[in-house]
């Protein structure tokens, strides 16, 4: 099996007579902890109806690099050793999704918003430039779910005079928008080469490879689009000449 491949996951946990809830509870605790992981696309716990003590859960993965990550952090660690004793016989299936109405489920326009607001600042947001050691080439913030977005995705790039992004990423099914608050530089597009200056305004489909450079006095720039977890990949050293 391919280790980019989808996986769904379907767990069915029997309980000891009446640790249903309490088995529950510790898999909605795991199912907070995956927030963390990009590479988890669903992770739902259910009761049955018919008995409280017997527990599902249904799990979405980009792939299973994804899944051995979850499994080898520590959070994950000390709540699996906290099910453990609660759990009388557990099955596990693993699947590759063919195909169906997930992608009309998992479509931004059909998500459910959250009610009311959130306001932050941009610098509040952690650095993802600096924490992946690209602090000499731009500041990344992403503060999709620090705002609680589950319509729409958004990114703050600033980057640092006469520098390009160390790799291209493309997007396999949201379109982006990007806007340049201030400088200069180019992009490119696949094989096309775009001027960006202040004030531009730039679509860019699904499928379309694209990397930034910035201009000699540097180049600050948001990205907006649809929020889809798992979308897409980034190819290292795409724009060498």
């Amino acid at each position: 099996m391919p280790d980019r491949e989808k996986i769904s996951r379907y767990a069915k946990a029997k309980a000891k007579e009446g640790k249903g809830g309490e088995l529950a509870a510790i898999l909605l605790e795991a199912s907070e902890a995956n927030r963390e992981f990009e590479g988890c696309l669903q992770y739902e716990v259910h009761q049955s109806v018919f008995d409280p003590d017997t527990i599902w859960v249904t799990e979405a993965w980009a792939d299973q690099a994804s899944i051995k990550a979850s499994l080898e952090a520590d959070s994950n660690k000390e709540l699996i050793a906290k099910a453990r004793p609660l759990i009388e016989d557990i099955e596990v299936i693993e699947l590759v999704p063919l195909g169906g109405i997930e992608a009309r489920l998992a479509d931004p326009r059909t998500a459910t918003a959250k009610p009311g607001y959130k306001l932050l600042q941009v610098d509040e947001i952690e650095d993802s430039g600096a924490s992946h050691g690209l602090g000499e080439i731009q500041e990344a913030r992403f503060p999709t779910r620090d705002l609680e977005a589950s319509q729409v995705g958004v990114a703050a790039f600033r980057m640092k005079p006469d520098q390009r992004q160390p790799f291209g990423h493309h997007h396999d099914k949201a379109e982006e928008i990007y806007f340049v608050v201030s400088g200069s530089g180019r992009v490119k597009l696949d094989d096309d080469i775009v001027e960006l200056r202040e004030g531009s305004l730039l679509r860019v489909g699904p499928e379309i490879t694209r990397c930034f450079e910035a201009g000699p006095e540097g180049m600050v720039y948001y990205a907006a689009g649809q929020h889809m977890t798992g979308d897409g990949d980034i190819e290292p050293g795409w724009w060498t000449d």
